[in-house]
């Protein structure tokens, strides 16, 4: 009986020694609060116009329970590819360990060479797009961007310091809506498994570029319509797909055929229509369990447009075989909430000018 005693004495022990251990071994990284919005007129809003410089706030603090020394602060970016925020942004930051807390310093790009130390020889920007992908969005052309402070800091056992990270970038020329993502972790952590150095957010609201070029690319919402690539020439190869999955009762899913109908409107006015129904304009199922319908087509080839002219835009619909079920904007905005006065809307594409 002394025996089995003991031996529930020691096992005791021996977890609260793991306990404290994992107290005094307990770092975490706080990611407190993300803002996205703007100042336009006095109004704070959630969208900036074509071409302005955005700028974009995370606030958090580090909870510290060890030394750590040397460490550089590292955040990541989620955003539109078509921002170009490797070669725009400009990032800054705050925090309690400088002497003067109020100045901001600056951060860089972190250099593909600098793997981070649990990635599993992964880059940065490896890790966090295997890791998070492009969050909720539905179009995957976006890019995570990561930066690291340009100082070293050491934070002293108990130590809580608090942080402000200012992003700064030009938000492009095209209208679209999208939501952000941000990420903060540390060099001494690394992109380890747990949560406890790393954080990740993603903007409740999607945050919209407007007064901008084209209609607005959604990257938030799903859609009946999907073009890739987003940007465009008349010579690229192009895939059209009707997304089914948005709305399971639509009856040109359960048809089991799908056909585009397009026009073509080139820079001399002229306009371009293909409405055939053969296999030129029929839609392949992308696979048995998919509601997703594609077809890639080289515009300049598929619409027969003379060598002189170039396509400025395209407006298409998707049918089934005799045309007696026809997809639209119209559709698609209801899908939204949205009401489309016009019967039978086209979905539009606008093409890049060389």
């Amino acid at each position: 009986m002394k025996k089995m005693i003991q031996t529930i004495r020691e096992k005791k022990a021996f977890y609260t020694i793991l306990l404290l251990l994992g107290l005094i071994m307990f770092s975490c990284v706080y990611l407190d609060s993300v803002k996205v919005t703007q100042i336009y007129d006095g109004e704070e809003v959630a969208w900036a116009k074509a071409g302005d410089i955005a700028t974009f706030t995370l606030k958090g603090h580090i909870e510290c329970h060890e030394d750590h020394n040397g460490v550089k602060f590292v955040v990541g970016f989620l955003a539109p590819k078509s921002w170009k925020v490797s070669q725009n942004a400009k990032v800054t930051y705050k925090n309690d360990l400088a002497e003067d807390p109020n100045q901001e310093k600056t951060m860089s790009l972190i250099p593909e060479t600098s793997l981070p130390k649990n990635g599993g020889g992964r880059t940065w920007v490896e890790a966090l797009t295997q890791e998070y992908g492009v969050g909720p969005n539905v179009l995957d052309d976006m890019e995570w961007v990561v930066f690291w402070t340009d100082d070293s800091w050491d934070i002293v056992n108990n130590a809580n310091p608090n942080y402000t990270i200012y992003i700064r970038t030009n938000v492009g020329e095209q209208n679209m809506k999208a939501t952000l993502g941000f990420f903060v972790n540390h060099t001494d952590d690394g992109f380890s498994n747990g949560g406890d150095h790393k954080k990740v957010k993603f903007s409740d609201e999607c945050f919209e570029v407007v007064d901008g070029k084209g209609l607005t690319i959604d990257y938030c919402n799903d859609h009946y319509n999907k073009v890739q690539p987003l940007a465009s020439l008349q010579d690229d190869f192009v895939t059209f797909s009707f997304n089914g999955a948005v709305n399971l009762d639509n009856a040109l899913s359960k048809s089991g055929e799908v056909y585009l109908k397009a026009i073509a409107v080139t820079d001399a006015g002229n306009r371009y229509t293909v409405n055939e129904k053969s296999g030129k304009t029929q839609l392949t199922k992308e696979n048995a369990f998919s509601d997703t319908y594609s077809i890639t087509i080289w515009p300049s080839d598929f619409f027969s447009v003379n060598d002189d002219e170039h396509i400025v835009s395209v407006d298409y619909w998707f049918t089934n075989k005799n045309e007696t079920i026809v997809i639209s904007k119209t559709d698609d905005d209801a899908l939204l909430g949205e009401e489309n006065p016009e019967e039978m809307a086209p979905f539009y594409f606008e093409f890049l000018c060389e």
